[in-house]
């Protein structure tokens, strides 16, 4: 094979350089902006900006509401809870049973005992023989004295 001379061959690379820096050079026929890389979908966008103007306007409101409740808190502080009259009536009801149980507490724990031991035999005594009245018997059999033990404690 044949080689060419040196300054033929310098020549040549020279050549292929001087190419590879015109290719770089190259600008098309058309002119696209750089930063619009294709088509934007429009009603993508004007969804996107009506949401976003929505959650602006609901985050103006909860301001305006949470600015309104800081102020009336302050307002609000001397004043006294309404109060319905379902509740009123309620609370009175409990006070006025509250009062009573209260009068038979007091009743209760300041009343003697009545309880009589003889009495209350006497009255024992008057049942047992009604018992026996009913039964048409004079004379206790084994029967009747069972029956009788049975009352006893």
């Amino acid at each position: 094979m044949h080689r060419p001379k040196p300054h033929i061959r310098v020549q040549l690379e020279k050549d292929i350089l001087d190419g590879f820096s015109r290719l770089q050079q190259v600008q098309p026929f058309i002119h696209i902006n750089p930063t619009i890389d294709k088509i934007p979908n429009l009603k993508k966008i004007r969804i996107l900006e009506d949401r976003y103007t929505q959650i602006e306007k609901d985050n103006r409101l909860l301001l305006e509401k949470i600015t309104n409740i800081m102020k009336s808190e302050t307002s609000r502080v001397g004043k006294p809870k309404r109060v319905s009259s379902f509740e009123f009536r309620k609370k009175s009801e409990q006070q006025q049973i509250r009062k009573e149980n209260e009068l038979l507490l007091s009743k209760i724990s300041h009343k003697k005992s009545s309880y009589s031991k003889n009495h209350f035999d006497k009255e024992w005594n008057k049942t047992k023989q009604y018992f026996m009245n009913l039964g048409g018997l004079r004379s206790l059999s084994q029967k009747q004295k069972q029956f009788n033990y049975s009352f006893l404690y």
